[in-house]
């Protein structure tokens, strides 16, 4: 027994001691070191030798297509200087390069996909990192205590891209942010917690991440601007209690209530055929609001008490509605709710 047991513990040990199937020289000499993943394909470990200077990841090792970089798989490397990911490479698993203090620069090829937490976060000399056009997730805290996050200069408005992704935000960002038009995608947890109001999505947005806009509680409007939906999960909006609407452009309410979760909201589609002015005419239980630049005209039974209200809840207007069209100026773009007498509420959206 003894014996079986002191043999357990070599193997153990062994395989403590060697987590890879094998080490071979990248193309700039560092010794990596890989874990075959299917009959194709392998996975970039860590290993005991940590590299420095720069590094260029090859695409193939030991006949092996090379696909992911693990987690943690050069996490404090601390002489690491600069990464190169080919585009076999489509997944960069969690804290893969964290804490390489000395890593100014990193390429990502296309066809890397996936980003997983903090892939690069402590890496306070990073400053430039390329990332292509076939990201389709950004996970939180990827850029988290680098040289990026701390250049005020590269913030815009309060919110700060990399490439064309944008992966963090300041929460006291406050009224109507505008999403630069060239943005692929939103990382995970970009504006958690921000202060704003309306939010305006590009053309072209591929994704937004989750709990990308968590507990954004003064949001009551969402703009999209591209008739088809970026992809979303079920937690992108998580905690948005004053959202209202989504405003998607004219003949595409169609494609947003067939995707998945964005099924889940209010989806209102914008006057047509002019795109991108305000909700024209809404109409229920004998009550009628119709919009006309910032002028709102309600009609319905008369002398019934009229109450228009914001999202928040604060009242712009109260009288008894009048023989005709009772008209009623809106101070600014957004949500607003008409009650006329009994009838159920009307929600209006103003939007420029």
């Amino acid at each position: 027994m003894r014996r079986l047991t002191l043999i357990t513990m070599l193997l153990a040990t062994a395989m403590v001691a060697r987590a890879f199937d094998f080490s071979e020289a990248a193309p700039t000499g560092q010794t990596l070191y890989y874990t075959i993943t299917s009959g194709s394909t392998v996975k970039v470990v860590s290993g005991s030798q940590k590299p420095t200077g720069r590094l260029t990841i090859p695409a193939t090792a030991g006949g092996y297509n090379v696909t992911e970089i693990g987690s943690q798989a050069f996490s404090s490397c601390t002489g690491l200087t600069s990464v190169s990911v080919p585009g076999s490479v489509t997944t960069i698993g969690m804290r893969a390069f964290a804490g390489c203090s000395a890593l100014t620069s990193a390429f990502l090829a296309e066809g890397v996909r996936t980003l997983a937490m903090m892939v690069f976060s402590s890496c306070s000399s990073l400053d430039t990192v390329s990332l292509p056009t076939t990201i389709t997730s950004i996970a939180a805290g990827c850029f988290g205590m680098t040289a990026i996050i701390g250049d005020n200069d590269r913030w815009q408005d309060s919110v700060l891209y990399v490439g064309r992704y944008l992966v963090a935000s300041r929460s006291a960002r406050t009224g109507t942010l505008t999403v630069a038009d060239s943005t692929l995608g939103i990382a995970n947890d970009a504006l958690d917690y921000c202060h704003i109001t309306k939010c305006i999505l590009p053309e072209g947005l591929h994704f937004i991440g989750d709990v990308a806009f968590k507990d954004c509680t003064l949001l009551d409007t969402v703009r999209m601007l591209g008739s088809t939906p970026p992809g979303i999960s079920s937690g992108t909006f998580q905690g948005c209690t004053a959202l209202a609407a989504v405003v998607v452009p004219c003949s595409s309410a169609a494609a947003y209530n067939a995707a998945p979760y964005w099924n889940q909201l209010n989806i209102v589609e914008d006057t047509c055929p002019t795109p991108h002015v305000s909700i024209a005419t809404v109409q229920e239980n004998n009550v009628t609001a119709t919009l006309s630049g910032n002028i709102l005209s309600v009609r319905g039974a008369e002398g019934q008490p009229l109450l228009v209200s914001d999202i928040a809840g604060r009242r712009i207007f109260s009288a008894p509605t009048a023989s005709g069209n009772t008209s009623v100026p809106l101070p600014e773009t957004g949500i607003y709710i008409v009650s006329v007498g009994s009838a159920a509420p009307l929600k209006v959206c103003y939007l420029k």
